[in-house]
């Protein structure tokens, strides 16, 4: 889908204060069967007796700041979690514009998985455009994957999980800094592999009930891919990788091979996953040089990956006005997604 006349304004990430490297963790023996291309990242990780969904209200406070808007101008906000937010039966949208101020919105939540910011990206362009009373969108995230119904270390294959929020705009206008024009976004969905994050298991009454009460994607990815094996996901996911990385260069009127295409970021997952699936998929077309993977710095961030890629690829790539930034992604469903920005300031 072609954009072009919306800016995503002030991307903002807030980490927890604690931070643990993988290191420590092996130290301490809280990692098993591990991957040794994940490195040794300090996992940021929220200990605090409070909702993961404070992360993303300190986010939203600093995109607002930055970016010199008012919480009164912001008319629909959509959170993404894949994880327990911090109360049961509780809306963490609503949270977040309460915490904030943004009492004017409508508050929707998101679970699309690791990529539902991508989605809540695309649901607020399309709202914008159809209705232009609505000033702007906002996008918020956030998840703690917290012990001991969640192990971090040890929940799924290729990475381990740290925790962060993100919040970014959605405008008419540009802001003075750190502001992108939305050029296009597409993305490519394969339903039939949702299988794999409950293949092993029946449904249960209540969250984190599988194995004594903690969540393992290990064991459901197993049990899936022994059922079926690994060549049709495989696949699936280079199908849906590409197709939606194609779509999106061809709606912004792009081939890849251009020089004001400054940046690629790619999921904080596994050095493995890196080489053998991004760099493999993505370097044909961009060159290997414009490739950047963060997931030796902070570990998978899950639903804070999109917005932590973007305002480091802003704070670290000394972008210049017109300089394309690329923005893939991917998540369990499964869906993969890919973002065209253009530099404004």
């Amino acid at each position: 889908m072609f954009i072009g006349d919306l800016y995503l304004n002030g991307c903002a990430v807030s980490y927890p204060t604690t931070r643990v490297p993988v290191a420590e963790a092996l130290a301490q023996g809280l990692v098993r069967d591990f991957d040794e291309t994940i490195g040794n990242p300090d996992v940021p990780v929220f200990d605090e007796n409070a909702p993961a969904a404070d992360m993303a209200v300190e986010a939203l406070r600093q995109s607002l700041k930055s970016t010199g808007t008012d919480a009164s101008d912001v008319d629909l906000l959509i959170h993404c979690g894949w994880w327990h937010q911090g109360f049961d039966i509780w809306s963490a949208a609503h949270y977040v514009a309460h915490r904030t101020g943004a009492l004017g919105v409508v508050p929707m939540n998101l679970s699309q998985g690791c990529n539902a910011p991508m989605a809540a990206l695309e649901l607020t362009v399309r709202a914008m455009r159809a209705d232009d009373t609505i000033r702007t969108g906002a996008v918020t995230a956030a998840d703690a994957m917290q012990f001991p119904q969640v192990d971090r270390w040890n929940l799924n294959y290729g990475c381990v999980h740290g925790d962060a929020g993100t919040a970014m705009l959605v405008s008419r206008e540009p802001a003075a800094r750190n502001a992108f024009r939305i050029v296009s976004i597409a993305s490519k969905a394969a339903p039939e592999l949702e299988e794999m994050n409950r293949s092993g298991y029946t449904a249960t009454p209540g969250p984190a009930l599988r194995d004594g009460g903690r969540v393992d994607l290990k064991a459901a990815k197993k049990a899936y891919l022994t059922q079926y094996g690994m060549d049709g996901f495989m696949g699936r996911s280079r199908e849906a990788l590409t197709g939606c990385v194609r779509q999106a260069l061809e709606d912004a009127g792009l081939d890849g091979g251009e020089s004001r295409i400054r940046v690629v970021s790619v999921p904080r997952l596994s050095g493995k996953i890196f080489e053998t699936v991004y760099r493999a998929q993505l370097a044909p077309l961009f060159g290997a040089e414009k490739l950047v993977w963060w997931g030796d710095r902070t570990a998978h961030l899950g639903v804070a990956d999109v917005g932590a890629n973007i305002e480091d690829t802003h704070d670290e790539h000394a972008l210049e006005p017109g300089d394309i930034t690329v923005v893939v992604n991917a998540g369990g469903g499964y869906t993969w997604s890919c973002l065209v920005l253009e530099s404004v300031a």
